[in-house]
């Protein structure tokens, strides 16, 4: 069963303000820790650690600590808009989803791409794939530019987070300590245990060599795979385990993923968004190569809740049209023909897989600003003024 968010008594505060505390998931990486969101008249204050949740177990990281600040942020989106003379206008969505359809039906199918996110729920990514069925679109996948691209056929080898813990020996690749604080605390309670940490990285860092028996600094990872210590060879066994959280490099992660089959080690890849594992079980998963190879073979393109214009702009310049769902303005928006203001996810129901394949209920709590609402609810109105059925 998931773990899903329920109301605490609401608090009366002496100048008859009520204060909530209800409980969710933590959108800020792929651990899936359990917080608190406190809220004082409907609206997201800050939060709190959710004691009761077996992943963090009363903990949260200062991504946790800060992940209410989206659901405020000055650059919400909050109306659909159009880009008129190189200029965005507020729109409504009769208007928005009237362009987007009727764009949408002016393409071939082989002419469109469409790019789910690990940001969003699984709904949104299984109303995504539905819809891209239903036009028929092929050039459809999920962004993993900053993820290991796993191999989900082996997904059943992968360890859990209870795993860690009972390890004798565990290889680090990459920064795990700090970047996943949360993991990484269980590395600390495996090497109170008895278990042995060495830790490889191309950066030196002293969270890493505090809590590591051995640091190895590295210039690459292709590298240090590639000439793999003997001794390091002999402790990995069905007792130990290898969390990485660096190799976007395929040709490093079917080595590593080769390692563990010879050794019978547990594997554990750390990827990099809330649902980056649950959208990669719904849509293809998509290295920077594979996705700047999509964006060009498209005309027209569809974005729902990722961020592409980091590290592929021009790409995205070359195309006849851009639409784009977005919690708030970002570079991709700014490249956009038409913007669709969605909804944070503490402003929607649906579910989140972590990385370790845990998928947990999240729901909503608070009102999403101005028009914005959720990116299936986005799709389904889109389906339905183009006369697609998205139903089985």
């Amino acid at each position: 069963m998931g773990v899903g968010a329920r109301n605490i008594k609401p608090k009366k505060e002496k100048d008859g303000e009520t204060m909530k505390i209800m409980h969710t998931i933590c959108p800020g990486c792929s651990v899936g820790c359990g917080v608190d969101l406190i809220t004082k008249d409907g609206k997201v204050i800050g939060t709190y650690p959710n004691k009761r949740h077996p992943i963090n177990e009363g903990k949260n990281c200062n991504n946790g600590r800060e992940c209410y600040k989206i659901v405020n942020d000055e650059k919400r989106l909050k109306t659909p808009l159009i880009k008129k003379n190189g200029k965005f206008v507020e729109s409504n969505w009769e208007e928005a989803l009237n362009l987007v359809s009727n764009t949408l039906k002016s393409y071939n199918p082989d002419e469109i791409g469409i790019i789910g996110s690990g940001i969003c729920t699984n709904e949104d990514n299984y109303t995504l794939k539905k819809f891209a069925d239903a036009l028929g679109v092929k050039n459809i996948g999920v962004c993993v530019c900053s993820s290991p691209k796993i191999d989900l056929d082996k997904d059943k080898d992968i360890a859990s987070f209870d795993d860690i813990e009972n390890s004798k020996f565990i290889l680090v690749l990459g920064d795990v300590f700090g970047e996943s604080s949360l993991i990484g605390r269980r590395v600390i309670k495996a090497k109170k245990n008895g278990a042995e940490i060495i830790s490889v990285n191309y950066e030196e860092k002293s969270i890493i060599k505090l809590n590591s028996d051995k640091f190895i600094k590295i210039n690459n990872f292709s590298e240090f795979l590639n000439n793999l210590d003997e001794e390091i060879l002999k402790k990995l066994d069905e007792n130990s385990i290898i969390i990485f959280n660096k190799l976007t490099n395929q040709k490093d992660i079917d080595l590593v993923y080769s390692i563990a089959e010879k050794t019978k080690c547990k594997l554990l890849p750390v990827l990099k968004h809330c649902n980056t594992m649950g959208a990669m079980k719904l849509l293809p998963a998509l290295n920077k190569d594979e996705l700047l190879e999509l964006i060009k073979n498209v005309k027209c393109l569809y974005i729902m809740g990722e961020n592409p214009a980091m590290c592929n702009e021009d790409a995205l310049k070359s195309l006849d049209f851009l639409i784009t769902q977005s919690i708030i303005m970002n570079e991709t928006c700014n490249l956009s023909n038409v913007v669709l203001p969605a909804s944070c996810w503490a402003e929607k129901d649906g579910t989140f897989t972590n990385t370790e394949g845990k998928t947990q209920k999240i729901n909503k709590i608070v009102g999403a600003p101005g028009d914005a609402i959720p990116d299936n609810e986005i799709i389904v109105k889109l389906a339905e003024k183009m006369g697609l059925d998205l139903k089985e």
